[in-house]
């Protein structure tokens, strides 16, 4: 089979396969449809992970690769920050405030789970023995992301929140650990990337979100604008015509006979 056609049917695919059945795994109408999305999703990841055994000549299979490697503490981290934010007084789908500490022992494991994969011989690496590069793009944008996110709710918590002053210092305490975590790692060599190395690719996170930031305030700003130059070149609307006297008198009459009470 040619090599790009074998990436596509053995990655792409079961890629493109794993968000389509998250959606219909989310269907409240039709349990069978439920239920073939949680097993197309399940399946397409399996190949995806697959993919440095399936597909080891094709690029792609480095992204495979690091799937395998992230699953695990990326999953922790989202969690344990979901438990935090949700264990404390909001509308819906308020979860125990035991699940606050829980969260937070969650978060401190994906940490170390990710600081031995950096520091320790567990680094994704390749069957070549080359460093997966898409390790370096990823560790940065994601400790970055979550501080920010973990900033970002926390502050929006005591700005708009009801009693939420535990929540926001957890996530406070999250966003820390992310930033501390990123300026260890600035600093001092891994066995496998030296920090001079990982640095640059920080710099070019931040570079990243930064464009991202200002490309989504762009979009906004122009859909806005679309909408407010629409809506003012739109006429006036026409005032209806003031009752007449007869249909004065015909209301009031219907009244009277509606809601005048019984004599």
């Amino acid at each position: 089979m040619d090599e790009i056609l074998e990436a596509a049917l053995l990655f792409w695919l079961p890629l493109a396969v794993i968000p389509l059945g998250v959606w219909f795994s989310q269907s409240k109408s039709s349990t069978f449809g439920a239920r073939l999305g949680i097993i197309s999703s399940l399946i397409g990841l399996g190949f995806v992970l697959s993919s440095p055994w399936t597909v080891p000549d094709s690029p792609s299979s480095a992204v495979g690769h690091l799937f395998g490697f992230i699953l695990g503490p990326s999953i922790l981290m989202l969690v344990g920050l979901f438990k935090v934010a949700y264990s404390g007084n909001v509308p819906v789908g308020r979860l125990p405030s035991s699940d606050r500490n829980f969260g937070a022992i969650l978060f401190a494991l994906g940490i170390l789970w990710l600081s031995l994969m950096h520091w320790w011989e567990i680094t994704p690496t390749l069957n070549s023995g080359e460093l997966n590069p898409y390790w370096l793009i990823f560790l940065p944008n994601f400790l970055l992301s979550l501080s920010s996110i973990s900033m970002a709710a926390g502050l929006a918590m005591i700005v708009y929140g009801d009693s939420r002053d535990k929540e926001s210092k957890y996530l406070f305490g999250m966003s820390l650990f992310s930033i501390l975590f990123l300026l260890c790692a600035m600093n001092f060599d891994s066995s496998n990337i030296e920090s001079t190395e990982f640095r640059k690719y920080v710099w070019l996170s931040i570079a990243d979100i930064i464009g991202i930031a200002i490309g989504s305030i762009l979009a906004i700003f122009s859909f806005a604008s679309v909408i407010f130059v629409y809506e003012k070149s739109l006429p006036k609307p026409k005032s209806i015509p003031a009752p007449t006297e007869e249909e004065l008198s015909r209301v009031s009459r219907i009244i009277k006979e509606n809601i005048g009470g019984e004599k």
